[in-house]
């Protein structure tokens, strides 16, 4: 895992709350595409191995909502869980994109595991460093479980996931970009 990208995670029993800043060298437009190109997800965000857009439909104001379905797997040391998951996503054009999972599939755990998972990634242009655009993504989810994780496993687990797939992020929308991978400041 690369320490560029900072998760913050708290836990209130079975439900962990996570944030995470960056600041990307890149335009909105570069940060909006990598983020909802969802046929190219699986070739460069870890524990995708599958994601497929099955239902798109338009909304007011330039919005639009979504049905994906993404197979993968979540990891945690030598511990690997293959799942299943379909998720509503709401697009706000180049502003919002926020998910919520509707069914869930975790191979031995069925839909036993967890109770609700949702994702929101918001950007922000920020004005221009040294003549190159930047944009602030932000990231926040909410995941409750429905079996209690180990005390300290359970936090630790969802910083590394989280941690990884952002930095992921910010390395293909540097090469999107053209650039190498780097993140103005994280927090």
């Amino acid at each position: 895992m690369n320490d560029d990208v900072k998760v913050q995670v708290h836990r209130s029993g079975r439900r962990f709350d996570a944030e995470a800043v960056l600041e990307l060298g890149a335009d909105a437009q570069t940060v909006w595409d990598t983020i909802t190109d969802y046929a190219e997800l699986p070739r460069f965000m870890p524990g995708i191995r599958q994601c497929r857009v099955v239902e798109r439909r338009p909304l007011a104001r330039h919005g639009e909502q979504l049905v994906v379905e993404q197979q993968g797997e979540f990891r945690f040391l030598l511990f690997a869980q293959s799942m299943t998951v379909l998720l509503n996503i709401e697009h706000q054009a180049l502003r919002v994109a926020e998910a919520k999972a509707v069914q869930f599939d975790l191979g031995l755990f069925k839909r036993r595991a967890i109770e609700i998972f949702e994702g929101r990634y918001e950007l922000k242009p920020l004005a221009a460093r040294g003549g190159r655009p930047r944009t602030q993504l932000r990231y926040s989810s909410r995941i409750g479980l429905l079996l209690p994780p180990p005390p300290t496993v359970g936090s630790v687990a969802v910083r590394q996931n989280l941690a990884a797939q952002l930095q992921a992020v910010a390395q293909e929308v540097a090469r999107r970009s053209g650039r190498t991978a780097q993140t103005a400041s994280q927090r």
